[in-house]
């Protein structure tokens, strides 16, 4: 199962068990730079988020975008994951779930990842039934946070899905979101536009 990109403009990528492992020794490592903040179960995955940002560093190289600069090392903490050339800010978000992602569902940040210093979002799924990696899109931060909806603590995002203490979120429809390319096309442009004003 090679790279796929269906009509909404998502893009699947088969992932490698052993960038799964990579994954995993990098949160581990970040993890002894900056600590846990959050009350953590053995069913979260932390390191998914790591793996998102490893597979969206591979989609900037696979789209030509030279210039970029992801944010990974010792400085990252409370701040955005790349900076796309132009100084476009973007924090880079994955989720884990056990089926391919469909239109009807949403995409989330942590509540307080609304603080970060971002000009946007981008936004991945990881089914980890199937090793794929799906990236969904992006959005500006202005918009997210204009569409999306506030959980707190004892909220229901779904049936299977209760707010935990200190795990508050904002969650928004996929539809709002704008296709991996474009986004990536927008965002570089809408920088060289402002840049030039």
């Amino acid at each position: 199962m090679g790279a796929f990109v269906a009509k909404n403009g998502w893009i699947r990528l088969p992932i490698d068990p052993q960038l799964e492992d990579v994954a995993q020794d990098f949160r581990k490592e970040r993890d002894e730079i900056y600590g846990n903040i959050y009350e953590e179960k053995d069913t979260d995955s932390r390191w998914v988020g790591d793996l998102g940002e490893w597979v969206f560093n591979s989609f900037l190289g696979a789209s030509g975008i030279n210039g970029s600069q992801w944010l990974k090392e010792q400085d990252a903490a409370g701040k955005a994951d790349f900076i796309l050339p132009g100084d476009f800010s973007l924090g880079v978000k994955t989720v884990k779930r056990k089926v391919t992602p469909k239109p009807s569902y949403t995409a989330q940040i942590t509540a307080k990842h609304a603080k970060e210093p971002v000009h946007g979002y981008f936004f991945l799924c990881y089914d980890f039934v199937q090793r794929s990696m799906w990236l969904l899109g992006g959005i500006s931060k202005e918009k997210f946070l204009r569409y999306a909806k506030y959980y707190g603590p004892g909220d229901k995002v779904h049936d299977n899905y209760t707010i935990r203490p200190g795990h508050e979120i904002y969650n928004i429809e996929l539809k709002h979101l704008t296709p991996p390319q474009r986004f990536l096309d927008l965002a570089l442009s809408l920088q060289q536009s402002a840049q030039v004003a």
